[in-house]
């Protein structure tokens, strides 16, 4: 099955990924210099919110091996505007817990070193 990454080695690259049990901790890099900064916003480039989901559903696509949709974000709190000319580097900490057979509930941070970005929670199917 072909996995769909819309932003994987362009937007972003995965440096790092520790897995322990159902916890994931990665480290990405993100490319200032990708299209999406260039209007979002001109001279002053932040990472949409919407593509900081789409980056979570791709890390747990990569970590489950199947095509994910995300069918209910229960909690998703921006607490910091993650500026690639600033913060190239990301955290994301990812705890996972399966209910039933077909979806998961997950956990999810982004951070770095003590500034938060974003909180999520939410479910995911397959």
């Amino acid at each position: 099955m072909k996995l769909n990454h819309k932003f994987l080695n362009d937007l972003y690259i995965i440096d790092h990924i520790k897995e322990d049990g159902n916890k994931i901790m990665v480290k990405i890099v993100l490319n200032p210099s990708h299209d999406i900064f260039k209007g979002h916003f001109p001279g002053n480039p932040i990472l949409p919110g919407v593509c900081i989901v789409q980056i979570l559903k791709e890390l747990l696509m990569n970590y489950s091996g199947k095509k994910l949709i995300l069918k209910k974000a229960s909690s998703i709190k921006y607490l910091s505007f993650i500026n690639p000319e600033v913060n190239s580097t990301i955290n994301i900490d990812v705890e996972m817990r399966e209910m039933g057979d077909i979806n998961f509930f997950c956990n999810a941070s982004f951070y770095f070193e003590s500034v938060v970005f974003c909180r999520f929670s939410g479910e995911f199917i397959f």
